[in-house]
């Protein structure tokens, strides 16, 4: 029976899942590497290390999989978004990759949103941030202008991983969002925008869409890894895009929250309309829907740096055990997670997270149980900047909040909607594997999604506790503002 691969490239690991086409998972692999970060606000890595932790990962896969010379029949990826990548002429990296959370490019993002933004949110759908692709290119056209005139092509991680294996130039629509790059509605790269900042179109990759074949693993290859068949590279997609695909089953309806080091909420929408530049909006794995969302940068890690300054020798389980006695509202202790600046809806790098109401009778509990109803008050405000013309049923939420029982309940009734959780929490490479099944074989993502991943908790919000959170929520509104101000102030 046919195996099919997923791969996620993230930021400190690639992550494998195998798995039959019936809902049969096989095996998981992962293999880390490193960020490098020689000098302050930089943070890259270089590609030849995602290449080493492919192919220590995917010979650990193949060990674990029945007949894997044989059966495997499609590997498909989801990668990081916004990272670059520069190849030279002969397919060779050029400098280390520029990530996501690299900011040395400040002075880039200024002269987009002052030179072009109407121009941006009208055909890229975004705003200019330091994290997108864009600036990295205007960056190294400023800074390193011989690497820019050697560049041959440009691309994200997962491309480079295709492009390693096929030999193929290629990224897909939801990757090319996030370059701010690209014409959302047309799928194209925004020509005249290359013309206007002197960036050469054919420096830039085809575009795919996520379900299509982009080529076959080499000869040598199959070779080094004892492949028999002939195997199908199959597209894939950014990381967000192919964590909604893992986890969403009907898009007009439902929405995604994800709460990891960062949190996210995202909602699938059928129309690039004009934006405000609150969220961001980039097209989805699945053709024909596009996809709204927001990001809070400190969002578990807001727990973990209070668990590593205040009580390193407890874990989130110890401190987070009574909570439960705290009062909703932490009893007016409000916390707001900026400890990273904020993205959405502020778009704020200089504002800084607070602990505020805190007087002589309070404890910990209190401070903790501010913290985790920080996060959730801030991915709310995300979602309520996020212009959609329907409200969201139902959220699917995965990430290190699903362990948490009284974090779920407070999500539900804070967003005052129902919560879903599934049996899988692979993140983005079960959407990549998705795509490998999909790609391959046709048919309904919903169906082959409820066939790998039924529903293992639903929590729904609690009337009583719905009131008593709006109105913790309006201080927290408030305290934020006031954070943003005051920082805009002291910029």
């Amino acid at each position: 029976m046919a195996c099919y691969v997923g791969v996620d490239l993230g930021t400190s690991s690639i992550k494998m899942i195998a798995a039959r086409g019936d809902g049969t998972i096989l095996a998981t692999t992962t293999s880390p590497f490193s960020i490098l970060s020689e000098e302050p606000l930089y943070s890259e890595e270089n590609p030849q290390d995602w290449l080493q932790a492919f192919d220590d990962a995917f010979s650990q896969l193949l060990l674990e999989v029945p007949q894997p010379a044989s059966d495997l029949e499609a590997i498909s990826f989801s990668g990081q978004m916004h990272s670059l990548v520069l190849l030279d002429d002969e397919g060779k990296p050029l400098r280390n990759a520029i990530l996501w959370n690299d900011t040395r490019t400040v002075a880039e993002v200024e002269f987009l949103n002052e030179t072009y933004l109407e121009h941006l949110l009208e055909v890229e759908k975004n705003r200019a941030l330091e994290g997108f692709t864009l600036p990295k290119l205007l960056w190294v056209k400023r800074n390193e202008r011989e690497l820019f005139e050697r560049t041959w092509k440009f691309m994200m991680p997962k491309d480079y991983l295709v492009y390693y294996l096929t030999g193929e130039v290629f990224t897909d629509r939801s990757d090319a969002s996030g370059t701010i790059l690209y014409d959302v509605k047309r799928h194209t790269w925004d020509l005249s925008l290359l013309e206007e900042l002197g960036i050469d179109a054919k420096k830039c990759p085809r575009i795919a869409e996520s379900l299509d074949t982009v080529g076959q693993l080499k000869p040598a290859l199959k070779k080094k890894f004892n492949l028999e068949s002939d195997v199908r590279i199959i597209m894939g997609g950014a990381d967000n895009a192919c964590g909604a695909l893992g986890n969403i089953s009907h898009p007009e309806s439902q929405g995604l929250i994800s709460v990891g080091t960062s949190g996210v909420v995202l909602a699938y929408s059928k129309r690039a309309e004009r934006v405000t530049g609150k969220y961001h909006y980039f097209n989805s794995a699945i053709s024909g829907w596009d996809y709204k969302m927001g990001v809070t940068l400190s969002a578990g890690y807001s727990l973990e740096w209070f668990r590593k300054v205040f009580a390193p020798e407890e874990d989130f389980e110890e401190l987070t055990s009574e909570l439960a006695q705290v009062p909703i509202g932490a009893n007016g202790v409000v916390f707001n997670p900026y400890l990273f600046g904020e993205r959405s809806p502020y778009f704020n790098p200089y504002l800084s997270a607070s602990i505020t109401g805190v007087r002589a009778n309070h404890t910990r509990q209190d401070i903790v149980r501010a913290i985790l109803e920080g996060v959730a008050f801030s991915l709310k405000n995300v979602y309520q900047e996020m212009e959609l013309s329907e409200s969201i049923q139902t959220f699917r939420i995965t990430g290190g909040v699903v362990k948490n029982p009284l974090w779920l309940q407070m999500f539900a009734d804070i967003f005052e909607t129902k919560m879903e959780v599934l049996t899988l929490d692979e993140g983005p490479a079960f959407g990549a594997l998705m795509c490998a099944i999909q790609g391959a074989e046709g048919g309904d993502a919903s169906e082959i999604l409820v066939k790998f991943n039924p529903l293992r908790k639903v929590l729904m919000p609690v009337e009583e506790n719905i009131v008593c959170y709006r109105e913790a929520y309006q201080r927290f509104l408030e305290q934020s503002e006031l954070q943003n101000q005051w920082s805009k102030k002291r910029k």
